[in-house]
């Protein structure tokens, strides 16, 4: 009886220490500003940075479905500085929350700021020394202000900052442009090339809707952590070939092939190899891409194994003249190895290297390139001639 008396007593204790911890558990989470995207300007005027936050909105239910509560899923809070530390300190001085950075998804930095005489080495070893801000977040650069993406309210997600995650989620297993993230883009600028890419980011707002569109269809060109060029849309699917860690994305183009006929091809990438000779007379890239292609829209297609084939060749041919214009730009426009040539050559003949780093910048220019493309059709045993032809179509 004794030891039933003192085991009632203890489970009393415990469960009163319990329910003190959880107020005070909820006391807590009242003080604190959860942190879902992140924006940072520089303002040339006067050498400042406006760091822009995107603030869960702690009071917004999902269940809420009026107007109002849809434009107050988040907060937006800014702060200026001139080093994005005192920004952030400053946000402090306002305010009596703590900033919550562990589940920020979106860091997005302002071509002004890429562009500016320091480029992003201030932002990107800052986010890299704060121990809240994960390696994991995705990394953008925007042709407007950096807060004005932040701010600019997308119609149906719990914020803007959630919607971009959202796409950039869908896109690192199936997407037009590589995704990046703060690891990704320190990796790539500390290889031997000193360059790196990030996705741009960009809002339209149609004239029926207040609501924005987010658009991220092109890469940014790093070099030395300056901004230097913007790859258009083909030139950003085609970047896709030669980045090691996108595995398994997509290519979709419209192919006009001499006996299929018009066809919309969705390509899937499995593998792309590069691997560096050096000889002689120089140094040659051999570069070797394998996928499969879908036939996702045909008119007037001809199944027979010579179109099939034919069909093949096309596509590959296509892809081909794309990493072409790619490489091109990297050599001749930018003199910039974002394909990581210099990395392969280091990675395969680390001393041979040795020699070549300090003349890079005047060899890169002039290396050879072999490309081939092996494209298989995988779908073929789903095809069927298209249900109306021109011919068809013309008759009636």
């Amino acid at each position: 009886m004794k030891y039933k008396s003192t085991l009632f007593y203890i489970l009393i204790f415990i469960f009163s220490i319990s329910l003190y911890g959880c107020s005070s558990d909820k006391s807590e989470l009242n003080e604190i500003y959860v942190v879902g995207g992140m924006g940072i300007d520089k303002i040339s005027s006067n050498n400042t940075f406006l760091v822009t936050l995107e603030i869960i909105n702690p009071s917004h239910s999902k269940s809420d479905t009026s107007i109002s509560k849809r434009e107050n899923k988040s907060i937006i809070q800014v702060s200026t500085g001139h080093s994005i530390f005192s920004a952030m300190q400053n946000f402090s001085k306002n305010n009596h929350q703590l900033l919550d950075f562990s589940h920020a998804k979106v860091i997005i930095l302002s071509r002004e700021l890429c562009e500016s005489e320091s480029g992003v080495s201030e932002a990107m070893d800052y986010l890299n020394r704060n121990r809240q801000i994960r390696s994991t977040s995705w990394v953008f650069v925007s042709n407007k202000s950096a807060g004005e993406i932040l701010q600019s309210g997308i119609l149906g997600d719990s914020a803007t900052s959630s919607a971009i995650n959202t796409m950039m989620s869908l896109f690192k297993k199936n997407g037009p442009i590589v995704p990046v993230n703060i690891n990704n883009f320190i990796i790539e600028s500390k290889n031997e090339s000193k360059s790196a890419f990030a996705p741009v980011i960009d809002i339209e707002k149609s004239k029926d809707s207040t609501a924005a569109k987010i658009v991220v269809e092109k890469m940014a060109i790093f070099k030395n952590n300056h901004l230097i060029g913007i790859l258009t849309s083909e030139e950003s699917k085609s970047l896709l070939w030669v980045v090691d860690y996108a595995k398994g994305h997509e290519v979709i183009f419209p192919i006009k092939s001499g006996i299929s006929g018009n066809v919309t091809i969705d390509v899937f990438k499995k593998s792309a190899v590069i691997i560096p000779h050096i000889t002689e007379n120089g140094i040659n890239m051999e570069i070797e891409c394998r996928g499969n292609a879908f036939i996702e829209q045909a008119e007037n297609i001809s199944i027979s194994p010579t179109a099939i084939n034919n069909l093949e060749y096309d596509i590959e041919s296509t892809l081909k003249s794309h990493l072409n214009k790619l490489i091109y730009k990297s050599q001749k426009d930018l003199n910039t190895d974002f394909i990581g040539f210099s990395t392969k050559i280091y990675n395969n003949n680390p001393k041979e290297w040795i020699s070549i780093k300090k003349n890079w910048s005047q060899i890169f220019p002039n290396v050879k390139y072999d490309i081939t493309f092996k494209i298989n059709l995988t779908n073929l045993g789903i095809i069927k001639d298209p249900v109306m032809t021109n011919k068809e179509e013309n008759a009636k």
